[in-house]
């Protein structure tokens, strides 16, 4: 009898903790915020590089035009990774508030699309860096570029994995 009262004590305990380690989630909250401000900051960054580009376009040729271009789109890129983390914690982490009691939400989180989503992100990211690294060089300089080549290699290496871990890891098993 004593057992059956002590396995029911255990239980709420455990009920009890889960919940307070579930309200906690609520601290994520402080990191989507800050990467909304920093988004906020970067954005600024982006409108004074974009007035830079408009001021330059009489001055500059068609090759600075894309190199200009480039960095750019770079700062987009960036700026979607910053908006993908940032709503993906808040869906994921947070805004399921009204199931404290069921936590079965988290068992139905997609990690491997978000981390497929960041990898694509961080490989194009790098590749813009490596093209703008390529195309700001007047004479190739290969001893700077091989290494950004072998960066990227690896970067999409990696992306590789996570599309084949995704894809294979979630097939049923017969």
């Amino acid at each position: 009898m004593q057992s059956r009262s002590s396995s029911e004590l255990n239980g709420q305990m455990t009920k009890f903790l889960f919940k307070i380690l579930l309200a906690m989630r609520w601290l994520m909250l402080i990191f989507c915020f800050g990467l909304a401000f920093a988004l906020s900051a970067f954005a600024v960054l982006f409108g004074l590089k974009l007035w830079k580009f408009f001021v330059a376009i009489p001055t500059i040729d068609e090759f600075e035009a894309v190199l200009k271009i480039l960095g750019l789109i770079d700062y987009t890129l960036i700026a979607g990774l910053v908006v993908m983390v940032m709503l993906s914690t808040f869906s994921s982490f947070i805004e399921n508030q009204d199931q404290v009691g069921n936590a079965s939400w988290l068992s139905s989180m997609s990690f491997g699309v978000l981390k497929i989503k960041l990898a694509s992100t961080i490989v194009a990211i790098g590749a813009i860096t490596l093209l703008e690294d390529l195309f700001s060089v007047g004479n190739l300089n290969w001893s700077g570029v091989v290494p950004g080549i072998a960066i990227e290699f690896v970067l999409m290496l990696v992306l590789l994995v996570f599309v084949a871990a995704d894809r294979y890891g979630n097939k049923p098993t017969h």
